[in-house]
């Protein structure tokens, strides 16, 4: 293929489609950025500014709550805001003894007083979500 006119018509039918493949790459990462999930959370606004919590620091405040039972391995907290509610999922690593049902209700009521006490959030507490995810041996003593 020595035939310039060849080169240039196979150039230029191919960059068409390769400059369409970029602005579609382009379009999904903007696309992306924007549904991605705010790293902190706004819990008040008022005239003279704001109150914001990281998510990082609230689901580590969530976890420390629910680790701290003694039935309970391992914590992950993972919170969506509705509207004015938080919504909160616990997704719990528990030992083989470990009552769930008293869980669930303990951490109901801790993570309500968690918004409502620390966080100063008087109604925001949604719909908890306690989900046991595996269960932990307990660890052996020597």
């Amino acid at each position: 293929m020595t035939d310039y006119t060849n080169w240039a018509e196979v150039l230029w039918a191919d960059a068409p489609r390769e400059l369409a493949l970029l602005w579609l790459a382009l379009a999904l990462w903007v696309v992306l950025v924007l549904v991605r999930p705010r790293s902190t959370l706004v819990l008040r606004r008022t005239e003279s500014g704001r109150l914001a919590i990281s998510r990082h620091a609230l689901h580590r405040l969530l976890e420390a709550c629910a680790e701290q039972l003694k039935g309970v391995a391992h914590a992950r907290a993972h919170v969506r805001k509705r509207g004015e509610k938080f919504h909160t999922t616990l997704y719990l690593k528990v030992r083989p003894y470990a009552k769930l049902d008293a869980i669930q209700g303990y951490l109901e009521q801790e993570i309500a007083d968690i918004y409502r006490q620390n966080l100063g959030l008087s109604d925001a507490a949604g719909r908890v979500v306690v989900k046991v995810v595996g269960v932990v041996p307990e660890p052996k003593v020597f």
